[in-house]
Order: structure tokens, then sequence, then C-alpha cells
């Protein structure tokens, strides 16, 4: 009888967690802060967005939404500690491609679609190839002309191994059969800023981070790695019409919650997201930063994900970049 007990009482307790959920989620985020945390520095297209995100969420809930920036191992510290964090809808991922591609090259403590509930899509960027305005470098044929001569001797900086700056330079070496040095660093930010300095001689990065270099005169753009031209920059031509057709990188900005986290509580965090996503002020942003909008809610981006992790597989595999 005891143990008849014990375990009647097991189950009753277990259908009450579950029947219980959907009233916890009705009541979320129940006054609590909610963290956002994004795996690169300060200023990156990811960081902006999230950061445009918390504060229309924390208006319109009435709570603190703060973004953490966690940099470094090319992201997956900062993406780690999501994966690890309570599913419970107050700790959620800002993030790229590289939450795709890093698995592919390396050995990650997570996996990208079985650990993470997606929440949101909503924006994309294309990536700039751009040099200082000091450089030799006047077009995308100069670096390719140079690269063929003397084979590495032109460096270029990316956000580390595995992410979408260095999945867009092995694509671009691969399709121009050239050799270049990589210079794998923790921050976009800082790949940029040596850019401009000429402590390296590209740069491998997204819109947001490199646009306002390009406006201020201390980075020239080359190319863009979209196959259409960016309406912040409509006068640098793409990859493709450097002349190599088919080329083409750009990494969509995600928003993911651990796994487990309850369906009422991702679709309440979905709809605010998207609704945050959907404003004037959000817009204005992308605009701003050379992104574009692109909202998919929780259903949609869920359905997309292995295919997501499947086509950055390719891509890598066509760069020679994934890992046996």
């Amino acid at each position: 009888m005891t143990i008849a007990r014990t375990l009647f009482g097991a189950a009753a307790l277990a259908v009450l967690a579950v029947l219980a959920s959907p009233a916890m989620g009705a009541d979320f985020p129940d006054g609590k802060p909610v963290r956002i945390i994004v795996p690169t520095g300060v200023g990156s297209g990811t960081d902006l967005t999230a950061r445009q995100i918390a504060a229309s969420m924390g208006k319109a809930w009435n709570v603190p939404v703060v973004v953490e920036n966690k940099a470094g191992a090319s992201g997956m510290i900062g993406t780690e500690s999501v994966a690890k964090a309570t599913p419970d809808g107050h700790t959620l991922l800002a993030t790229y491609a590289q939450h795709y591609t890093n698995q592919l090259v390396m050995k990650t403590p997570y996996d990208a679609v079985e650990d993470f509930e997606p929440v949101a899509r909503v924006a994309n960027s294309a990536l700039v190839i751009s040099v200082s305005t000091n450089s030799p470098y006047k077009t995308l044929g100069d670096v390719i002309d140079a690269a063929r001569k003397k084979p590495g001797i032109i460096t270029y900086g990316s956000s580390g191994n595995g992410t979408t700056s260095h999945l867009a330079a092995t694509l671009f070496e691969d399709m121009t059969k050239v050799k270049l040095s990589h210079i794998p660093y923790k921050a976009p930010g800082q790949v940029a800023l040596d850019a401009a300095s000429g402590q390296i001689d590209l740069s491998f990065n997204g819109m947001s981070t490199v646009l306002p270099l390009i406006k201020g005169g201390r980075l020239r753009p080359l190319a863009v790695t979209t196959l259409q031209r960016s309406q912040s920059l409509p006068d640098v031509p793409t990859v493709a019409e450097a002349g190599y057709p088919g080329y083409e990188t750009a990494s969509p900005i995600w928003i993911f919650v651990p796994r487990g986290t309850p369906q009422a509580v991702v679709g309440k965090l979905s709809a605010g997201i998207t609704a945050a996503a959907r404003t004037t002020e959000f817009k204005d942003l992308c605009q701003q930063q050379g992104l574009e909008v692109d909202i998919q809610d929780a259903a949609t981006a869920k359905a997309a994900g292995p295919g997501e992790l499947e086509k950055w597989r390719k891509l890598m595999s066509a760069a020679g970049a994934a890992k046996n």
C-alpha cells in the first residue's frame, strides 16, 4: 500500500506539473528580469538588434530586459551559458549563423538544434569585404591579383574560427583560388578597427560593424557578400558581380531559449519579440545598420532549424572548412 501510494503521489505530482505549465506561462515573466545573452562583443549587428528588442520588450512588459555580452571562443562561451541556463524563459540567446557553423568546424559543448528552442528570427545581415582607405587595394580584383602573385601575403581578420566571417573568407578563397592568412579575433569590432588602421589587410565583417567606419572614411568597402547589393551601400558591388557568380554568405539573427522551456513561455516570448521587430524603431535601426528586417515566429524558425544546419554544412563543405 505504501509503495502504491508513493507511486500514485509521484504520478499525481507529474500531472500537476504539466497542468501548471500553461498557467505559469500565462503569468510569464511574472515581474522577473529577462536576460538576453549575446555571444559577441558590443556593437555587432546581433548586439544592436538585441538591445532594441530588449528596450521594446521591457517597455511593453514593464520588466527589466537586459543584454549581456559574453564573447569568446567563437561565441561558444555565451551560447553554452544559455544552453545550461534554467529553461524558464528568463535567459535568452541572440545569435547569428555561428550558432550553427561552430559545431561544423569544432567540438562544441552543446548541439545547435537539440539543446535550444527557437523563439524568433528578426533580421538578416550581409557581410562586407573592406580595407583601410590607405590600402593599395582599390577593388576586389586588386586583392585577388596580389594574393595570386604571393599566396598568404594578404591577411584578413574574422570573428573567430567557424563564424560567418570566417566562412565568408574561406568560401571566397575557394571560389577565387587564392590563399589568404587568417587572423581570428574574439570580437568583430576589433577586426574592423585593425583593418582601418592597416594592421590587417582585409576585414570580413557584418554590415553594422563596419558601416560607421565606412561612413567615417576609415574603411573602403570592396564588395558585399549577398547576391543583391545592399541598400546601405548601393554603389558597392557584390562578390558575384566582381566575377564569381553564385557566391553568397549572409547571416540571419535569431533568438533562442534553452530546450525544455515551456511552450506557453516560448509562445509569449515569440509574440513579444516579433512585435518588437515590427516597430518603427527596430526598422529604423536595421536601415541604419545595413540589416534587413526578416521576421519568423517560433514555429517557423523551429521548422527551419534542421535545414538551416544542413545549409551551412553544405556551404562549409564547399569551402573546405567543415570538420571531418
